[in-house]
């Protein structure tokens, strides 16, 4: 009972850290510091903090695991001495083994770069004053080294002389026991100045160590540690006038040249490296010992190093490939023979347990290797549990871990084993290419292709499709055909994932008929792929506006409901909408989409927002469109509007429904701005009889069609001349005239020619009624009235040809 209780707790525990969110901690050792590389999750928030020799990683994610298996193969428990957490969501604990400065910056990426110097801050500290000099200087000598931050090596040399200053007026350090002490430097001491060992009596010329200056040497400190020397600088320097103009000159230069660097140091692009003598040390009082090339002394670290172990070129050209795996830890192809599968499984199997049962730790590890070799990855992750941690590397169980998973293509972390690898010159490139699931671009192409040859036949087959899907994916249609051509040597028929792996590469050339056969043929073989298959045909077949057979619904939603629970239960679900929609079945597409947003989120809704709509914009009658446009502009939000509103609110407007296009279109306010959308914001407002909101949207929008949408505006506003000027600048020289016609500006209307402009003979009509209307002058009273009564029935002809020209003009909107 007591054995149950137990396995059950550890099963529990099992659980729980396979649940954990793993966040692999790699290291790399150079020679003036250590270095720590880990990935942080993304939307992850962390801190580090540093209290004495502890260092602490502190990570907001109550699932957060470190994996510290390998941190030490390649560094000594040096500068780091431990690097331990007590469970998940627990703080990584960093122990020091030295007085060391933990310098650390996170890329864009996400990757956190943790750098352990040996050093210690120097601290400064006047009477009345407790700021510190943020510089880092070794614990004892070997060159020189520097963390350049808020101040910089002018200050250093000011605050040397503020220290003698200060001596001077307020007496020894033996005198004011509060005050610090003289500044601890290892510099180099110059024989024009007076500098002497601590200890030594400037007023005394015989005392050994006056007799001429020496360089600072180590002393031994009441607890036994070495340090070096104190060296007190000379207060005569604060007289040496030539010394402090040459220094004035050049500081505010200095000062912005190292806040600079300081600034690229801290975002880790500048790395400091030692390429002076042994024992040579830098006087930052005279030009002695300077490097002639300033240059030497810098090496670029970028965001993109993070695939090559973020590990910097230095100027010798070398580059550091110790974070490379090598070959002999993944030779699948050497781990079976050509015996058959049954032969080799079968005589290991019998050799496995011992006596007591107990399982022989060789044998064990040898079925695990034969398995990978034949690909079965399941059955190797099974038999590797067998092997106790302490009797297994813990760098070859992830290695071999990682290579089961891989082969099954199941779902792994964002950290492997072979993160950042791809690069590499061995098989690790591959392995690498593989579990990252992409192929990068600075990924070495002929190392993947040699591991990929390297494999046995069966080998290939089961992975020559993946990779070739992988290289057609990153735009490398030369090396996914090779990867094919590798698999037909093999002389094997049945090969999984070659219709995905063909597809892959018809859609790299654009060849959109072979990508829809392809994806067709592996959804007819009904295979382990099919379900993949079918969403990519669903999507091409929306991408391109092609028929879908009517059965495809149905047959999404069978693969769904064996599906239902898992990731690509979801993806099934919102490539069956789509599909239904295609097939024009829009009541049940809307109905599935609304169970889909009760069961997988708003997400998941807005995912098939654009498509489902964008169908019925495009193919539904009016009544269906009406039905569900209408709701639509009532109760869809910001994000779904953006998604599809122009399409939509463009066939209500057509349709005549101005107020809910326009609903539609002020949802998308905060979309990047649009012109067809303001004509149609416009063209609404026109619509709903607001020719002002009308013009505000048309301001600054010029062109033919924005013209006439003024000119509509202005008509509605009787403003007909103004309006008759946009219809003359946007060619309409009819409406033109009928414009100006109606402003009573003859003149401007009979500018126009007859043909291009009807409307000017309404004008000239307009004229001739004026003339014959008009009382003749200077007659007798007969003559008078006969001149009327033929004027009248000449004006009464005009005007009725006036309203027969009128009805042939219709309005202007």
């Amino acid at each position: 009972m007591i054995s149950r209780a137990i396995a059950f707790v550890a099963a529990g525990v099992v659980a729980d850290y396979a649940e954990a969110q793993t966040i692999v901690a790699r290291s790399g050792e150079h020679s003036d510091f250590s270095r720590l590389v880990m990935r942080i999750p993304d939307g992850v928030e962390w801190s580090l903090t540093q209290s004495d020799r502890i260092a602490t990683v502190n990570v907001g994610s109550p699932t957060a695991l470190f994996n510290t298996q390998s941190v030490f193969d390649l560094i000594p428990r040096t500068r780091i001495q431990s690097v331990s957490q007590n469970g998940p969501g627990q703080p990584l604990r960093i122990d020091l083994g030295c007085e060391c400065v933990v310098d650390y910056y996170q890329q864009a990426d996400g990757y956190l770069v943790i750098d352990v110097r040996e050093g210690r801050p120097l601290e400064l500290a006047v009477p009345g004053d407790s700021s510190s000099l943020p510089l880092t200087f070794p614990v004892s000598g070997g060159g020189y080294s520097f963390n350049l931050g808020r101040q910089d090596l002018a200050s250093a040399r000011v605050a040397m002389d503020l220290e003698e200053a200060v001596e001077a007026t307020f007496g020894s350090a033996q005198q004011q026991p509060s005050r610090t002490g003289p500044i601890e430097l290892p510099l180099f001491i110059d024989p024009t100045t007076q500098f002497a060992a601590a200890g030594a009596d400037p007023s005394n010329p015989s005392q050994p160590g006056n007799s001429e200056p020496k360089k600072p040497t180590e002393v031994k400190t009441e607890d036994g540690k070495s340090e070096p020397a104190r060296l007190n600088a000379d207060a005569s320097l604060l007289m040496d006038f030539d010394e402090n103009q040459r220094a004035a000159m050049v500081n505010d230069s200095e000062t912005r040249l190292l806040q600079q660097i300081g600034r690229a140091s801290e975002q880790g692009l500048l790395k400091p490296t030692e390429q002076l003598q042994d024992n040579m040390q830098l006087d930052p009082l005279g030009n002695e010992n300077r490097p002639l090339n300033p240059l030497d002394n810098i090496s670029v670290t970028s965001a993109i190093d993070r695939e090559t172990g973020l590990l910097a070129v230095g100027p010798d050209g070398q580059k550091e490939a110790a974070h490379c795996i090598e070959n002999r830890e993944m030779a699948i192809h050497k781990w079976g023979g050509p015996e058959p599968f049954a032969v080799q499984i079968g005589a290991l199997r019998s050799k496995l347990f011992g006596e007591f049962d107990a399982v022989n730790r060789d044998t064990a590890l040898k079925l695990a290797r034969t398995y990978l070799y034949f690909g079965f990855g399941a059955e190797a992750r099974a038999t590797l549990r067998m092997i106790p941690e302490n009797d297994l590397n813990p760098r070859s169980r992830d290695i071999m871990n990682t290579l089961a998973g891989i082969l099954d293509a199941a779902s792994l972390p964002v950290n492997t084993v072979f993160i950042g690898q791809q690069t590499c010159d061995g098989d690790a490139a591959f392995w690498a290419a593989m579990s990252d699931g992409v192929v990068k671009k600075n990924a070495n192409t002929d190392a993947i292709q040699q591991a990929f040859a390297k494999l046995p036949a069966h080998l290939r087959v089961q992975m020559g499709p993946r990779m070739s899907t992988f290289f057609a994916v990153a735009g490398d249609p030369h090396v996914a055909k090779a990867a094919l051509r590798s698999v037909d040597r093999t002389g094997i028929d049945a090969v999984p994932d070659r219709n995905l792996a063909e597809a892959a590469i018809a859609q790299l050339e654009g060849n959109t008929d072979a990508v829809a056969r392809n994806l067709t043929e592996e959804v007819a073989e009904q295979s382990e792929n099919t379900p993949k298959a079918l969403i990519e045909l669903i999507e091409l077949t929306y991408r391109e506006r092609r028929a879908l057979s009517p059965d495809v619904p149905e047959l999404t939603a069978s693969y769904e409901l064996e599906s239902r629970d898992t990731p690509l239960g979801a993806e099934l679900r919102v490539a069956e909408v789509i599909a239904l929609a295609l097939t024009g079945r829009f009541d049940a597409a809307f109905s599935r989409a609304h169970k889909m947003q009760s069961r997988d989120g708003p997400g998941a809704r807005n995912k098939v927002n654009a498509p489902i709509m964008t169908l019925l914009t495009e193919n539904a009658n009016d009544v269906t469109f009406l039905k569900y446009a209408l709701i639509f502009a009532e109760e869809a939000g910001a994000t779904r509007a953006g998604q599809v509103g122009d399409v939509v609110a463009r066939r209500l407007l057509d349709l005549g429904f101005a107020e809910q296009a326009e609903a539609i279109l002020r949802k998308m306010s905060l979309e990047p701005e649009n012109e067809d959308r303001r004509m149609m914001s416009a063209e609404a407002h026109l619509a709903m009889d607001q020719p002002q909101r009308a013009l505000v949207q048309l301001m600054g929008l010029e062109g033919a069609q924005a013209d006439r949408m003024r000119a509509r505006a202005l008509w509605r506003n009787k403003e007909y001349e103004r309006a008759s000027e946009y219809m003359l600048s946007a060619q309409e020289l009819n409406e033109a005239a009928r414009g100006f016609w109606h402003s009573e500006d003859l003149n401007a209307a009979e500018q126009f020619d007859t043909e291009a402009a009807p409307f000017r003979a309404v004008a000239d009509l307009t004229t001739q009624i004026d003339t014959a209307v008009s009382e003749p002058q200077g007659l007798p009273p007969l003559a008078e009235a006969r001149a009327l009564l033929e004027s009248s029935a000449g004006a009464r002809s005009s005007i009725e040809e006036l309203l027969r020209q009128v009805e042939r003009a219709p309005p202007a909107d």
